[in-house]
């Protein structure tokens, strides 16, 4: 199949374009974002990022890189935890802005969880970071002074059945709102990597088709920080494209050891995504180093924003987006590049399988926006 003909190409390709557009979206609502979460009055706020699938993903993504910036308690719990188990995630006395971040906004949990919190939390506030318009969230954000929508641009409300660019540009909007202070600062690094991916999409390609052109069964990816969020991500993205047919998982570099590196074997690609902080390279250079001396027919690939000899020296596969400053800026920008390569590797995986990326699951066990869910009343 011609994937370059598939909607699921389209949507990865522009997600640079997307990410300047964020900016400047961003910037237009500066004061008003600002003034909507100063204007929540209590010694405590806490902020939390909620969603399902690879909406949650994205608050997984950014919450490490924004708690080492700010002083607010800023967590990441999806909507299907927050429905099935309120009491345990949503504490009546603390004041909390509910940032829900939703591709369509009409999943069951995304209504539920706001609705819960509405019910459940004396000082609620709620943030709506979302690709629909027309969707039930945006529809909710026009019910009280207590609701702010940040709409993403339309060409965000993917077309394709797995998330892409509506997922990138949450991150991208939810890192530039909570870090406004510096905004100009944040933005300048958005639209740097956005023009480095556009100039280099042929190479990240040519990256991706060799990773997908490996005989494998199973797929690894390995992320500290930002990119543990994105290797999440990543690995749910070749699942749903190659409808379950290649195997995925994700962890942290040092978490793999302890009991998932069962999973690994001959017909196994590890993709090893490389920080910039230089402490947190040590342990990942461990674990590649650690692979080379196991030796067997295991894939290591590594993507890297630096061009570093000795990992590629422990690599059977070495991609590096290495320029004069992408290996100096926070991982939570550099490793956009890493996340347009793995969306990649999925697209050109499934169409190779002889699947259609933009309907891989035509019977209907899987949807692009959730079915079946049944949202039972809570009377605690």
């Amino acid at each position: 199949m011609d994937f370059k003909s598939c909607v699921t190409w389209k949507e990865i390709v522009q997600q640079p374009s997307i990410w300047k557009e964020e900016v400047q979206i961003v910037r237009d609502n500066l004061k008003a974002i600002g003034e909507f979460i100063e204007g929540v009055k209590a010694d405590k706020v806490k902020v939390v990022f909620t969603g399902a699938g690879s909406s949650e993903f994205v608050g997984n993504t950014l919450c490490s890189y924004v708690n080492s910036k700010i002083d607010i308690d800023v967590v990441s719990i999806p909507t299907t935890d927050i429905v099935s188990m309120p009491e345990q995630y949503l504490d009546e006395n603390t004041a909390t802005i509910l940032v829900s971040c939703a591709r369509s906004g009409n999943s069951p949990e995304s209504v539920a969880a706001v609705e819960l919190a509405d019910k459940l939390v004396k000082n609620i506030h709620h943030i709506f970071i979302t690709c629909n318009a027309e969707g039930k969230l945006a529809q909710i954000s026009k019910t009280g002074d207590n609701k702010f929508l940040l709409l993403m641009p339309e060409k965000t409300n993917d077309k394709g059945f797995a998330m892409t660019g509506s997922f990138s540009s949450m991150v991208v909007a939810g890192v530039l709102v909570l870090l406004r202070k510096d905004f100009e600062g944040m933005a300048a690094r958005v639209e740097y990597v956005a023009e480095l991916v556009e100039r280099n999409i042929e190479t990240i390609l040519s990256n991706a088709e060799a990773i997908a052109a490996l005989d494998i069964e199973r797929i690894v990816y390995l992320g500290d920080g930002a990119a543990k969020g994105l290797a999440e991500e990543m690995s749910l993205k070749v699942l749903e494209l190659t409808g379950g047919k290649l195997a995925s998982f994700y962890n942290t570099f040092l978490g793999f050891r302890h009991g998932p590196k069962s999973i690994v074997n001959d017909k196994t690609a590890i993709v090893c995504m490389m920080s910039n902080n230089e402490y947190t390279r040590i342990y990942e250079l461990d674990l590649l180093k650690e692979f080379k001396n196991e030796g067997g027919k295991k894939k290591i690939i590594v993507l890297d924003t630096i061009n570093d000899e000795e990992v590629k020296a422990n690599a059977d596969f070495y991609f590096t987006f290495a320029d004069e400053k992408l290996g100096q800026i926070e991982d939570v920008f550099a490793d956009l590049a890493y996340l347009v390569c793995g969306q990649l590797v999925s697209l050109v995986k499934s169409a190779s399988l002889g699947i259609n990326p933009d309907n891989p699951c035509p019977t209907g066990e899987v949807n692009r926006v959730v079915k079946g869910v049944i949202i039972h009343e809570y009377n605690k």
